[in-house]
């Protein structure tokens, strides 16, 4: 697969190369889910409601991964998500695209130092920390620039009877309109966002993005606007206290069952694009059961592929 770079300096791409970019935009996508669903699930006690930020932040990355799949699905495609090469290993130096992270990401609790990781991510329009010398990594609000530019240019034919997840306030992808709008939605809610590390753009209406939001929680100060500049110097935000966790040295391992959950809700997922299938709800409510159990008995949700829930999701659909 190509990285994140080949397709920036590409510029506009032919269709196949288009469709490889959304792929690879819902595999960036989702690579956030994991750490943040862990330090969201290890949150005990939560004087600020901090919880309902990373909820918040969790529920737009899951949007973002299926407007990505529904971009895809709209020119022809067949997002492919039901395999293990599609969930990354924790912990990673780079994300999907080869994206390098000087903070590697890991699946752990809600800490400051975690918190640095998840603003190193969502770093706005820049990539998340950039390399000591040679030329700096094309950056993800470039990457969906490339996608937006390519719709414009290429007008690709959208099919009218492609099938698509229901995302909460996002319309039918109809036209090559639709398409830049989504993406744009997709920019603007998290990565690549314009604007700087201080201050947010001018956006009404949405909150503030993703790096903003966990930057609060790490300088632990609201940002506010006062005689039109922005600066973290708000109401204080205290810290929740959270569940420590690790990864289990016993076998077999007590996350083989959320791995198994987790390896099933993929493969139904991927029948929601493939046959037009509804959302399995039920293993999304039991995959947060399963995984804030375990945080809770200090064990880490590893995240991994389990190849016998996608036979028996498989055989079951046949």
């Amino acid at each position: 697969m190509k990285t994140i770079r080949e397709y920036v300096e590409a510029g506009v791409l032919p269709l196949d190369d288009l469709k490889g970019a959304l792929q690879l935009a819902m595999r960036l996508e989702f690579a956030t889910i994991p750490p943040y669903l862990c330090a969201q699930w290890s949150v005990k006690d939560d004087p600020d409601r901090t919880e309902g930020v990373l909820h918040k932040i969790v529920s737009q990355e899951m949007n973002h991964f299926a407007l990505a799949g529904n971009l895809l699905a709209a020119i022809g495609g067949r997002p492919s998500i039901a395999h293990p090469d599609f969930l990354p290993t924790y912990p990673a130096h780079e994300l999907p695209g080869s994206i390098p992270q000087q903070l590697p990401v890991d699946l752990k609790p809600l800490v400051k130092d975690q918190l640095a990781v998840f603003m190193q991510i969502e770093y706005p329009e820049f990539p998340p920390i950039a390399l000591l010398g040679g030329r700096p990594p094309a950056t993800i609000g470039a990457f969906y620039d490339t996608i937006t530019e390519t719709f414009q240019t290429l007008e690709p034919a959208i099919d009218l009877k492609a099938h698509a997840v229901e995302v909460p306030f996002a319309k039918p992808i109809r036209t090559v309109a639709d398409a830049v709008d989504t993406i744009d939605r997709i920019k603007r809610e998290g990565e690549g966002t314009q604007g700087s590390p201080d201050q947010p753009p001018e956006e009404g209406g949405d909150g503030h993005a993703h790096y903003y939001l966990f930057k609060e929680l790490y300088v632990q100060k609201r940002l506010v606007e006062t005689g039109g500049k922005w600066s973290f110097s708000g109401a204080p935000v205290t810290l929740p206290e959270v569940y420590d966790f690790a990864s289990s040295p016993v076998r077999p391992n007590p996350s083989t069952e959320f791995d198994r959950t987790l390896s099933k809700l993929l493969v139904d997922l991927e029948t929601c694009w493939t046959s037009g299938a509804p959302p399995n709800v039920a293993a999304m409510f039991r995959l947060r059961i399963l995984g804030r159990d375990l945080i809770k008995r200090g064990i880490r949700p590893e995240f991994r592929w389990d190849d016998g829930a996608a036979s028996a999701s498989n055989g079951g659909a046949a």
